[in-house]
C-alpha cells in the first residue's frame, strides 16, 4: 500500500535531492530568498483555497494513506505545497540563469504595452468564468476554483515581468513543461494507487492520461507556469537592481530596506529606463564573445550580478588593450594611451589610497566629448561600462595595467623570468586582483568586506593572472610574433638572443625557428605558469562559498590550452579548446575537483 509519505519519499523527496546535487555550484543568498521567499507565499496562498475545495469534496483521502490533518488538509498535502515550489524553482534555476538579466529588458513602449496588457486582458475574462462555473457539485466546480484561484496571481506577476518572460520564453517554457510532465506522472500513479481521489461529480471527467483528470493536468501546468513566473519577478527586479546601481543603491541583504527596493525595480517598466546602460553592455559583451572565448564560456558560472561586471571590467581591458596592439602607427597608439590615462586618472582623482574603495555608487562627472571624437562606437561603450562600477574598484590595478601598456608600446623586451613576471603582473595581475573586488562587492553575502586574509589573497590573485597570462604567451608565440612583432620569451631562454629576436621582432617570421625551438619555449613557459598556478590556487578557499567552484573552473577552462599545446605534435599557431572541451573541463572542476576547497 502507497502512503502519502512513501509518494514523497519515492517520488517528490530524491527529485528535489538530485536537482539540489546539479544546481548546488549555482545556488546563493539571493536564490535561497527567491526560493523560500515563493515557497512562503504558496504556502500561505494555497492553504485557504486547498481547505475550501476539500470541503466541497473536490478531493477525498483515505484516512490509512494519511499521517494527519490539519484543518481539512493532511500534512503530507501541505509538504505538497513546498516541495512542488522547491522542485520546480531548483529546476527553473537550471534553465533560465544563463542569460544576463538586462539583456531581457524590451525597451520598447509599444510592444512593452501589449504584452502586459493583452494576456491581462484575457486573465481578466478568465476570472470572471471561472467564478462563475465555481458551482459546488457542479462539474465545472473543480476547473472554476482553480481559474478563479490562479488568475489574480498571474495577473499581479505578469503586470511586472511579463515581458522580461516573453524575451526568456524558451528556457522559461522548458521551466515549466518538465515538471508538469513529471508530476502529472506521479499524480497518476498516486491516483491509481487510490493515495487520494478525484471526486468524479464535481468534475468534467475528461481525462489527459488514463486516471488523470484533466484538471489536474492544468492544475500541475498552471501552478508551475505562477513558480516560475514569481521566479521570473524576482530575477527581473534583481536585474534591474544590477544594471542599474545608481538608482537602486541596496545591494542584497535580508533587510526591508532591499525588499522594499526590489519590489519598486519589480515594479518598474523597463521602457522608462535608460537604454543607454543595456546598450554598452551588449558592446561589451559582443568585444569578449569575438576575442575571448573561454573568458565568455566561463563568465556563466558565476551569478548574474558578478558575471555583469566581470563582462564589463574584461572587456575594458580587452579593448584598450587592443587600441594599444592594434594600432601600427607608435604616435597614435601613444595618443590612445595618453586617452586611455587620462580616462583612468578621471575616474579616481578622489581616492586618497591606492587600493581605497567606495561602497555606494555614486555618479562622476565625465566630459565625453572629450573621447567621442577619438573612440569608436564599442570602445566608448566599455569605457562608459567601467565608469559605472569604477567606485567600488580600487585605482592601483589600473595603473599597473597603464605601465603593462606602456611596455608594449615602448617594445621592451622580456630579458629574463622577473620581467616576464612583472610584465604578467602589469597585465594580467593586475586584472585579477580586481576580479576579486568584483566577486566581493557582487556575490551577495550583504556586506562589502573582503576576506580577512585580505592581503594574502590579493596577493595570490596577481600570481594566478600572472600563470594565465604566461599560458597566453606560451600559446601565442607565433601569433605575437606575426601580427604584432612582439616576442615574450624571455631572452635568456634563448640559444642566440640576437638573432632570434630580429627572427621574432623584426622579420616576423617565427617559423623559422622551427617547431622542436618553439615547443621547447613555450614548454619552460608553461614550467613557469604551472609553478605560479600551484602556489596560488590554495587562496581559493579564501574566497566566499559561492565563487570558489567558479573561480576555479573559469582558472582550468583557461589552462587548458596547456594540453592543448603539450599533445600537439607540433607547435600550434593559436592553440585552442572546443566549446565541448570547455564545458567537460569546467562541469568537473565545478563538481568534482573543487569539493576540497569547501572542506
Amino acid at each position: 500500500m502507497l502512503t502519502y509519505v512513501d509518494f514523497h519519499l519515492i517520488y517528490t523527496l530524491p527529485v528535489i535531492g538530485l536537482l539540489l546535487l546539479i544546481t548546488r555550484p549555482f545556488i546563493n543568498r539571493s536564490e535561497i530568498f527567491k526560493i523560500a521567499f515563493i515557497c512562503v507565499i504558496a504556502f500561505v496562498y494555497t492553504t485557504p483555497w486547498d481547505n475550501y475545495v476539500i470541503y466541497k469534496g473536490v478531493w477525498t483521502y483515505p484516512p490509512e494513506r494519511v499521517l494527519a490533518v490539519i484543518g481539512l488538509v493532511p500534512i503530507e498535502e501541505y509538504m505538497f505545497f513546498i516541495i512542488q515550489s522547491v522542485l520546480t524553482s531548483l529546476w527553473t534555476l537550471l534553465c533560465v540563469r544563463w542569460s544576463t538579466p538586462c539583456l531581457n529588458f524590451n525597451y520598447d513602449k509599444r510592444s512593452y504595452q501589449l504584452i502586459r496588457w493583452v494576456p491581462i486582458t484575457f486573465l481578466t475574462m478568465v476570472t470572471i468564468v471561472g467564478y462563475k462555473i465555481a458551482i459546488p457539485g457542479q462539474a465545472t466546480f473543480y476547473l472554476g476554483c482553480i481559474l478563479c484561484w490562479v488568475s489574480p496571481v498571474i495577473i499581479f506577476l505578469w503586470c511586472g515581468a511579463g515581458n522580461f518572460f516573453v524575451k526568456k520564453i524558451i528556457p522559461s517554457t522548458i521551466a515549466i513543461v518538465v515538471p508538469t510532465l513529471y508530476l502529472c506522472w506521479i499524480d497518476q500513479v498516486a491516483l491509481k494507487e487510490n493515495v487520494w481521489i478525484i471526486n468524479e461529480n464535481t468534475s468534467l471527467n475528461i481525462f489527459a492520461i488514463e486516471d488523470l483528470a484533466i484538471e489536474e493536468a492544468f492544475f500541475f501546468f498552471v501552478i508551475n507556469v505562477i513558480i516560475v513566473l514569481a521566479g521570473t519577478c524576482f530575477d527581473k527586479a534583481h536585474g534591474v537592481i544590477e544594471t542599474y546601481s545608481l538608482e537602486y543603491p541596496q545591494r542584497f541583504s535580508m533587510s526591508w530596506k532591499f525588499i522594499c527596493q526590489l519590489f519598486w525595480a519589480f515594479a518598474k517598466s523597463e521602457y522608462n529606463m535608460p537604454q543607454n546602460i543595456t546598450v554598452d553592455i551588449k558592446g561589451s559583451i559582443g568585444i569578449l564573445t569575438v576575442a575571448s572565448k573561454s573568458f565568455t564560456t566561463a563568465s556563466f558560472l558565476f551569478q548574474s550580478g558578478i558575471r555583469l561586471d566581470l563582462i564589463i571590467l574584461y572587456s575594458f581591458c580587452r579593448v584598450t588593450d587592443d587600441m594599444i596592439d592594434d594600432e601600427l602607427d607608435v604616435e597614435k597608439k601613444k595618443r590612445k594611451f595618453e586617452l586611455t590615462e587620462r580616462f583612468i586618472n578621471e575616474l579616481f582623482h578622489e581616492r586618497k589610497s591606492d587600493y581605497g574603495v567606495q561602497t555606494k555608487p555614486q555618479e562622476l562627472n565625465i566630459d565625453w566629448t572629450k573621447y567621442e571624437s577619438e573612440l569608436t562606437d564599442v570602445e566608448m561603450a566599455c569605457f562608459r561600462g567601467l565608469s559605472r562600477i569604477a567606485f567600488y574598484l580600487p585605482r592601483k590595478p589600473f595603473d599597473e595595467l597603464l605601465e603593462g601598456y606602456k611596455w608594449d608600446i615602448e617594445g621592451r623586451l622580456v630579458r629574463n623570468e622577473d620581467d616576464l613576471l612583472l610584465y604578467s603582473t602589469y597585465v594580467a595581475g593586475s586584472v585579477g586582483a580586481l576580479c576579486v573586488y568584483v566577486m566581493m562587492y557582487r556575490c551577495d553575502n550583504g556586506k562589502y568586506d573582503l576576506v580577512e586574509n585580505y592581503n594574502y589573497v590579493i596577493e595570490k590573485a596577481y600570481q594566478m593572472g600572472q600563470s594565465l597570462q604566461i599560458v597566453n604567451i606560451a600559446r601565442d608565440i607565433v601569433t605575437d610574433s606575426e601580427t604584432l612583432g612582439r616576442c615574450y620569451i624571455p631572452t635568456e631562454y634563448m640559444d642566440d638572443e640576437e638573432e632570434e629576436v630580429r627572427i621574432l621582432c623584426h622579420e616576423k617570421q617565427p617559423r623559422s625557428l622551427g617547431d622542436k625551438k618553439l615547443k621547447k619555449y613555450s614548454t619552460r613557459l608553461i614550467h613557469l605558469a604551472n609553478k605560479q598556478q600551484l602556489e596560488s590556487v590554495g587562496a581559493i578557499r579564501c574566497l566566499p562559498h559561492v565563487t570558489r567552484g567558479s573561480v576555479l573552473a573559469t582558472t582550468d577552462i583557461y589552462r587548458g590550452l596547456v594540453s592543448a599545446i603539450q599533445t600537439s605534435p607540433t607547435y600550434p599557431t593559436r592553440a585552442s579548446l572546443s566549446k565541448w572541451n570547455k564545458i567537460a573541463i569546467g562541469l568537473y572542476s565545478l563538481y568534482i575537483k573543487s569539493i576540497q576547497y569547501f572542506v
